[in-house]
């Protein structure tokens, strides 16, 4: 089966891949052989013609090699992938020049990267209107733990180096950096997933900024089915006027649990599903979120994080977040999309201080937990009338006693229960607080009182649970705590009124 399989010699007579006198077979392996790499004295090897082999195999204690797929030039491997025992870091180059052609890596069928310390650099082109040098992946291949790099175009108009994905492969656990386009009008390098179902897996894939003004920057593009997985995905923003780096999920892509970061001018777009929803891990940084009209899954990788930057509509209207999973997602400005945010699971924490945190659609906490310092102008729901573990939380689990301002009304359905956190001493108080236009507490909604009091607080002291702008008083009254009732906190009796304040406010009230 592998006849013409061969090593290459320690002598060889030049670094020609397709000199049949550098192999030990006298032949240069094809497609059913396994070509092998020891020692040599010649390691930068370029492939001049169109090959493939079985298996690319480096041997233990092999030389550093370095293989370039000259412009032009495909070198195919395929059940067997590329087997690294060596030890040291073997380095594979897709070249270009500057008469528009690119060298060609391909892995396919079963095959892949094995063993550690593979390194891939595909350079951008030197023409325009032409891709740079590639590393494809398809059938079944798996990038293993190799390392790539997409160089940017290096003229206007030219794009960058690239890396597919395609059918059934995955990234494995592979590191993949897309740099910016190097001089203005180019592009930056770019890593696709399409066709069929490839899956970004555990790899983490960064997608910088151009550094030059007008450079494009790096570019990570989902389409088909493909999956983000349990992948991080970066996208970094320009430099000196450059473009940021960009993730975008089109067709019927999915990021899954993949954990998602852009910073500066960097975003995440997601305008191009046509699923009109869609799902991440989490979203962290100060960059961009482009909706459309989409609905943005956040959470379900369960970690805690702090989004900075923008969540907007952009290119149309009614675009909304829904929070899952256990962890806690934090907004700390204004965002700008229309069409509302559901909690439902873990916590949303608002800690904006202009504009609103949650855009300006209306909020629904159907599980999980809302809570914050911040800003909302919607009207707010917590709980569904028949669900559970639906929470109002200014502090959100905390000890810190935080003000949280709701432009809207809020409605506190039967499964809902307002936590409210306070510590008091003599005549002076640290609480929490709701702000809202209007309030109803339906029948079963709880409140949870969680404070603290040093010692007999003075007579009279008010402490204000929700402050009710709107000119009606609250309707209801939570089941746990009906107007008039007094608790007792620490030797302190507290007595609770529904029209307290300026006569439409939760109070309460330090009685003897």
């Amino acid at each position: 089966m592998y006849a013409l399989s061969g090593t290459w010699i320690a002598n060889p007579i030049n670094n020609d891949f397709n000199t049949p006198a550098n192999w030990s077979s006298n032949s240069v392996p094809g497609p059913l052989d396994i070509a092998t790499f020891e020692g040599s004295d010649i390691t930068d090897i370029s492939i001049s013609a169109n090959s493939g082999v079985d298996t690319l195999f480096l041997q233990s204690g092999a030389s550093a090699y370095r293989f370039t797929a000259l412009p032009g030039i495909a070198m195919y491997v395929f059940d067997g992938g590329i087997t690294n025992l060596s030890g040291v870091e073997q380095n594979f180059i897709a070249q270009t020049d500057s008469a528009g052609q690119s060298g060609v890596f391909v892995m396919d069928l079963f095959g892949g990267i094995f063993g550690d310390g593979v390194v891939f650099t595909e350079y951008g082109a030197k023409f325009p209107g032409i891709n740079g040098g590639a590393a494809f992946f398809s059938g079944d291949s798996n990038a293993g733990t190799a390392s790539f790099r997409n160089l940017g175009g290096t003229v206007s108009g030219a794009a960058g180096g690239l890396v597919v994905f395609e059918s059934r492969c995955d990234a494995g656990a592979s590191t993949i950096i897309n740099e910016g386009g190097e001089v203005s009008g180019a592009a930056g390098g770019t890593t696709i997933f399409q066709i069929a179902d490839p899956s970004a897996a555990n790899a983490t894939i960064i997608a910088n900024g151009g550094s030059v003004s007008g450079a494009g920057g790096g570019l990570i593009s989902f389409y088909n089915s493909s999956q983000g997985g349990d992948s991080t995905l970066i996208a970094n923003g320009g430099s000196n006027g450059g473009g940021g780096g960009a993730i975008f999920f089109r067709d019927s892509s999915d990021g899954g649990k993949a954990q998602v970061e852009v910073f500066g001018n960097g975003s995440l777009d997601v305008t191009l599903s046509s699923e009109r929803s869609i799902a991440v891990g989490s979203i962290e940084g100060d960059g961009m979120v482009v909706l459309a009209a989409n609905e943005l899954t956040v959470g379900a990788n369960g970690q805690s994080t702090v989004f900075s930057g923008l969540i907007s509509d952009a290119t149309g209207p009614g675009g909304s977040i829904v929070k899952t999973g256990p962890g806690t997602l934090t907004l700390t400005r204004a965002n700008a999309y229309l069409g509302g945010t559901t909690v439902q699971r873990g916590s949303l924490v608002a800690t904006n201080s202009s504009g609103s945190a949650t855009g300006t659609g209306a909020v629904s906490v159907t599980s999980g937990t809302l809570g914050g310092s911040g800003i909302i102008a919607g009207v707010v729901t917590v709980g569904t009338g028949s669900g559970g573990g639906a929470f109002l939380a200014p502090a959100h689990g905390g000890n810190k006693q935080l003000t949280l301002s709701i432009r809207g009304s809020l409605t506190f359905n039967s499964d809902a229960t307002y936590t409210y956190t306070f510590k008091a001493k003599g005549n002076r108080s640290k609480i929490d607080k709701v702000v809202a236009n209007g309030v109803t507490i339906n029948s079963g909604a709880t409140i949870n009182l969680s404070g603290t009091t040093q010692g007999p607080l003075t007579q009279g002291t008010t402490l204000t649970v929700i402050k009710n702008t709107a000119a009606t008083p609250i309707t209801g009254n939570f089941s746990n705590l009906p107007d008039g009732e007094i608790v007792n906190v620490n030797g302190n009796n507290l007595q609770a009124s529904y029209s307290g304040g300026d006569g439409n406010d939760l109070t309460l009230a330090v009685v003897p």
